[in-house]
């Protein structure tokens, strides 16, 4: 990626209850394929932190607010529950929001739906509306009490936000699981639980740059508790293309560990673990002798 971007990670103190927006809110414009000058795109995802919640939930309108003013979306549907342990969220807005704001706060209204969302989420770091990117990427994670009679009630307890462009691959972290990456060369990415203290939200980009091995760049770069897995797929074997006739009987990989997320650069020379390693040197003695 030819440039970079703040890191936005929110981190949240909530309400189950809801609390009215310090301003009255502003109806935001919802983006149809054309921007604006003065604006910029804010594309609000939702996840629940699980993985086996289902169904749908019921959302009337959010608003999000700056320390100085307020923006209201409307929303009035259904969505499909989303659970985080996949890596994904679903899209409930993409609007117009001013450029140069800071957006502080959630607050989702509530409704009487058996499953359904309320309660508002205060941002640790406030999201910037910066005009040098295309827009932003936020996701809210959720959870939920049970309120028995098959009620449930999801309230916001995090969230994380990257600037948006709609050439990149999204994806979302969440501690509580291990969740593993497949990439479209067959690469994966593995990340354990408790990598990271709270949710977060990756870009993922290959490159081939002419190596046998891709360049691989995971961003935002940061440093985990624990081990990052990485198994790199040979370029042009793993390929999802439309060039590839028919993938061969065994793919090499590169195989890497790491501790935080970061730039792999292309290379000629897979790496493999370090027991692996030791195998392989003790298979070429025994076949020396």
């Amino acid at each position: 990626m030819k440039k970079r971007f703040a890191l936005s990670l929110l981190v949240s103190s909530m309400s189950v209850f809801a609390v009215s927006p310090t301003f009255t809110p502003q109806n935001l414009e919802g983006f149809k394929g054309v921007q604006k000058d003065s604006m910029s795109r804010l594309r609000v995802n939702l996840t629940v932190s699980s993985n086996n919640d289902a169904g749908e939930i019921s959302i009337s309108n959010f608003t999000l607010c700056s320390a100085t003013a307020c923006w209201k979306a409307e929303v009035n549907k259904d969505v499909p529950v989303v659970n985080s342990s996949t890596t994904r969220g679903h899209l409930i807005a993409d609007v117009f929001i001013p450029k140069n704001e800071k957006i502080r706060e959630v607050f989702f209204e509530p409704t009487t739906a058996k499953q359904s969302i309320e309660g508002d989420l205060k941002f640790k770091e406030a999201v910037k509306i910066d005009p040098e990117y295309q827009g932003q990427n936020l996701y809210i994670v959720l959870d939920k009490t049970n309120k028995g009679n098959g009620v449930l009630r999801y309230f916001p307890v995090a969230s994380t936000s990257l600037p948006f462009n709609p050439e990149l691959k999204y994806y979302l972290i969440d501690p509580k699981f291990n969740q593993s990456i497949n990439l479209n060369s067959k690469s994966t990415i593995t990340f354990p639980s408790k990598f990271l203290a709270q949710p977060q939200l990756f870009t993922i980009a290959e490159h081939n740059v002419g190596k046998k091995f891709p360049m691989l760049d995971i961003y935002p770069y940061i440093k985990g508790s624990n081990n990052l897995k990485i198994k790199l797929a040979e370029v042009n074997k793993g390929a999802n293309t439309k060039t590839t006739i028919q993938l061969p009987k065994s793919l090499n990989f590169s195989e890497i560990v790491s501790t935080e997320t970061r730039l792999i650069e292309g290379s000629d020379t897979p790496v493999v673990p370090r027991n692996k390693s030791l195998w392989l040197r003790l298979l070429q003695f025994v076949h020396l002798q």
